[in-house]
């Protein structure tokens, strides 16, 4: 029986005896006289085998009991140090870096800085039992899923289609809906661009069904916007003009389409895993083509450009409707209407509509003088009626009054409509979710926990940097260790550092110099674009500083904050800003735009002025030494260099440089002159081919005859950024 127990745990007959004497010995499982001297005897062949069986069924439960979860004893801290956490778990701290690189974890220290997912990772890996809290992972851009109420699929109602118009600038988008709404958007507008999203519905001129349309801008500065009003669309018309076919912010947009979208492509040549928003491409402005020739001929080139960039559209066999249309005439736009109605029934869109539970998207938010905080709401699902409280991001709102497209005031709001909703505590940023909550304490519990969650979230990122500077900081520790053989070499080392130190505040000298803005905007979406465009310009020498941005005209404060940064205010769309504003007392330049490519072109002048100049030498004249004459004066010999003008003219101010041998590589003098006279009588101007006598800034004395005066000015070379 002796032989059946592995050779694994014992590999002699003696070591087994010895094995099942401790066992025997240690558990007590001993329970009869026979098995006793059957030890006492080393007879093993009488021990029976299941002793031995239960032996190792005793460690195994013994070994389970261990592996169970151990309790924490401490509050798991939101940062803690290496060290800190060794000693928390009490282990040596050689042994928890070791274990932190084999999960991944670089350049750790005793100094590294762990925040609470890396702590509560950590504690896992020891076998702790967690808190039940931990499992989930909520951060900001999570924390209201909770009060998210689910779908109820029986108030399901059919709803308008969400239409977003995409485009380049100056296609015709806002053309197009001016004509579906009859009216004359573009004669409003600044530059005759779009420059916000705009939103509305309107109810077909042919079919008589309702559509919300948003009108995005086309200008390059507003690819947020069109990048929110695609992600939030239904269906995109394309609009292409006939003259130009696709520019940068037509394919930019596709790119959008593809990005947020449910429904495959269908072009061979893309990969399948690009997606394509519903999409009917209109081809603008064929009216000014009267040439029927010409005008195929131009549409089948941007047909053949959209098949190039992946739009499968119907010539290929594909879904994409193509239609050239005349917004200015009407031609065709009865089949754009009705490609519009019959794509979104197809779609069969629905929402809740009886429910109480709103939830929608900021499409703009701005401060009205009359009104205060208003934000523009796009409906999702449920009903938006006055005094609901609204929550979005860090703000919350009471709803005081909805206004429609028109200005004009509505009792609710339903799926797939735009309002203007009052009653903001605080402006929300635009292309947010919007959700309803119960009560104001609900919203604000929510805000203040979102709050905390951002705070974390910050400091984590400063956690990180930190943990690089550390990281630098050992590596220079251990490359000066290895270097260091002697005492000399260590205090040799320190000057260096200090040198170093010297080197790193010049570095820091030569930072590139920040110019300061303030911008100030009359919706959030504009300051956004605003702050997209501008906030990279600059180079090694200077780039752009904003200090603040938000939504209505400048303030006392704004204007302080100025003048402490030493900022301009840039102004954009806010119409009459008062005097008191403009010509301020703290002498703060504020600049008014309503175009935003002026604004960004103005700050890029900005940004040129302020480049360190550079100068390069014109040479004006060139004056040759003949001989060298001592005049006494006070008794003291001065020495005058008599000289001849070969060309060009010498004045009192100039700025010279001597030169020897006609090398112009060996200057012995560069400055400007003491004196210029002629005969007697001192001299303004020496002109060609006349003589005067001439003596240097400082007293120099060291020319020589045949040494030639250069005549030059300093002219500033132009810069660009």
């Amino acid at each position: 029986m002796l032989s059946k127990i592995p050779l694994k745990l014992c590999n002699t007959t003696k070591n087994r005896a010895a094995f099942v004497v401790r066992y025997f010995q240690t558990y007590k499982f001993i329970n009869n006289i026979a098995t006793t001297n059957a030890v006492k005897k080393r007879d093993f062949h009488q021990i029976p085998f299941t002793l031995y069986n239960a032996n190792r069924r005793f460690k195994a439960k013994k070994k389970n009991r261990d592996n169970k979860p151990k309790p924490i004893s401490f509050v798991i801290p939101n940062y803690t140090s290496v060290s800190n956490l060794a000693n928390l778990l009490n282990v040596k701290i050689d042994n928890l870096i070791k274990d932190l690189t084999k999960l991944g974890f670089k350049s750790v220290s005793h100094k590294y800085i762990l925040n609470k997912e890396y702590i509560e990772l950590i504690l896992q890996e020891y076998n702790y039992e967690l808190p039940n809290n931990s499992n989930t992972a909520i951060t900001s851009e999570n924390c209201y899923d909770e009060i998210r109420e689910p779908i109820n699929p029986t108030k399901l109602a059919s709803r308008p289609p969400i239409v977003t118009i995409m485009g380049h600038v100056d296609h015709g988008k806002t053309t197009i809906l001016d004509f579906l709404q009859k009216t004359s958007i573009v004669s409003k507008e600044h530059g005759g661009i779009t420059q916000h999203i705009g939103a509305f519905q309107v109810i077909t001129p042919k079919s008589k069904q309702k559509i919300t349309f948003l009108d995005t801008p086309g200008h390059a500065a507003f690819l947020k916007m069109r990048e929110r009003g695609c992600s939030i669309t239904d269906i995109v018309v394309l609009v292409i003009s006939i003259e130009d076919s696709i520019m940068p912010q037509t394919m930019e947009a596709i790119k959008h389409i593809k990005k947020y979208s449910p429904m495959p492509s269908l072009s061979a040549e893309q990969d399948t895993d690009d997606t394509l928003t519903p999409l009917i491409v209109a081809i603008t402005k064929i009216d000014k083509i009267s040439n029927t020739r010409e005008r195929e001929a131009k549409i089948n080139k941007i047909s053949n450009d959209l098949i190039v960039q992946g739009i499968p559209i119907e010539k290929i066999g594909g879904d994409v409707q193509v239609i050239p249309v005349s917004a200015n005439t009407g031609e065709n736009m009865d089949t754009l209407e009705e490609g519009i109605v019959l794509l979104s029934e197809m779609m069969d869109l629905k929402a809740e509509q009886e429910s109480n539970y709103m939830e929608g998207w900021i499409l703009e938010s701005q401060m009205k003088k009359s009104l205060g905080n208003v934000a523009t709401i796009l409906i999702k699902r449920g009903q938006l009626r006055k005094g609901n409280i609204l929550l979005c991001g860090s703000t919350y709102c009471k709803v005081r009054n909805l206004l429609d497209s028109n200005g004009l005031p509505v009792l609710k709001a339903l799926p797939s409509e735009a309002v203007e909703v009052i009653g903001w505590k605080e402006l929300p940023v635009a292309g947010s979710d919007v959700l309803q909550v119960k009560n104001e304490s609900v919203a604000k519990k929510y805000i203040s926990k979102r709050q905390n969650l951002l705070e974390i979230e910050a400091e984590n990122s400063q956690v990180d940097k930190l943990n690089e500077e550390i990281a630098e900081q050992e590596i220079e520790k251990r490359h000066k260790k290895d270097q260091r053989k002697t005492e000399e070499e260590y205090d040799a080392e320190n000057d260096d550092e200090d040198v170093k130190d010297n080197d790193s505040v010049k570095q820091k000298n030569t930072s590139p110099r920040k110019l300061s803005f303030i911008i100030k905007a009359d919706v959030s979406g504009s300051v956004e674009a605003i702050i997209e465009s501008i906030s990279h310009i600059g180079n090694d020498e200077v780039k752009t500083d904003i200090i603040s941005s938000s939504v209505g005209l400048p303030t006392e404060s704004d204007l302080k904050m100025a003048r402490i940064t030493n900022a301009k205010i840039l102004c954009f769309n806010l119409g009459h800003i008062p005097t008191e504003i403009i010509n301020n007392k703290y002498n703060i330049e504020v600049r008014q735009y309503t175009v935003i490519y002026k604004l960004i072109e103005d700050v890029i002048q900005i940004l040129t002025d302020n480049l360190k100049p550079i100068y390069e030498d014109k040479k004006l004249a060139t004056v040759e030494i003949r001989d060298i004459f001592n005049f006494t004066l006070k008794k003291k010999i001065i020495k005058i260099a008599g000289c001849r003008v070969i060309n060009g003219k010498i004045q009192r101010n100039s700025l010279v440089k001597i030169i020897r041998n006609d090398d112009e590589n060996n200057v012995v003098f560069e400055g400007k002159l003491s004196s210029l006279r002629q005969g007697k009588e001192d001299a303004s101007e020496i002109t060609k081919g006349q003589e005067c006598g001439i003596t240097f800034d400082n007293g120099f004395e060291g020319y020589e005859a045949n040494d030639k005066i250069i005549v030059y000015e300093r002219v500033k070379v132009p810069r660009f950024l």
